[in-house]
């Protein structure tokens, strides 16, 4: 019975209606937000996007767009990548397109979890990103929600692609 509760609680959260949109006009970041995440804070004057973290703080979720400064995307993702592993981030999964246009990574560190998520956009000059972090031991409850936020990333209009 517990079982059921924490699935129907879990999978309740990821098909919510009270699911928020954020859409950065600069780099043209579109995802959708969980409910329980909070942001406090203005944008960044660059507008390169936002920082949303739960009530009780737990959890962070940062979601943000850059000029590609690397060769390509792929490179730009992949050093991305070798940050968290230099931060010693155990990644346990990475997943790249066979196009070189998204990748997707996950690992764990100090009973926490983090997964991103990374697309190409602008024909290659930009990347649009989400970083979740959360703690291992509610893996289970942000399973649905992780799904969620990776299958709403979408690069939109941006005033950077111009």
């Amino acid at each position: 019975m517990r079982f059921l509760l924490v699935f129907f609680l879990g999978t309740t959260a990821a098909f919510a209606s009270d699911w928020s949109h954020y859409q950065n006009a600069r780099f043209g970041v579109e995802i959708d937000i969980p409910p329980g995440f909070v942001n406090d804070v203005p944008e960044p004057e660059n507008g390169d996007g936002l920082t949303y973290h739960t009530t009780g703080g737990d959890a962070e979720l940062l979601v943000w767009g850059t000029h590609v400064t690397a060769d390509s995307f792929a490179d730009e993702a992949d050093d991305r990548l070798d940050g968290e592993i230099g931060q010693l981030w155990q990644i346990s999964y990475v997943k790249r397109s066979d196009d070189g246009s998204s990748l997707i990574y996950s690992g764990s560190k100090d009973g926490r979890i983090v997964y991103a998520k990374s697309l190409s956009a602008c024909k290659g000059t930009l990347s649009v990103n989400f970083r979740i972090e959360y703690p291992a031991d509610q893996k289970q409850n942000y399973d649905a929600v992780v799904s969620r936020l990776a299958s709403s990333l979408k690069d939109g209009p941006a005033a950077a692609c111009s």
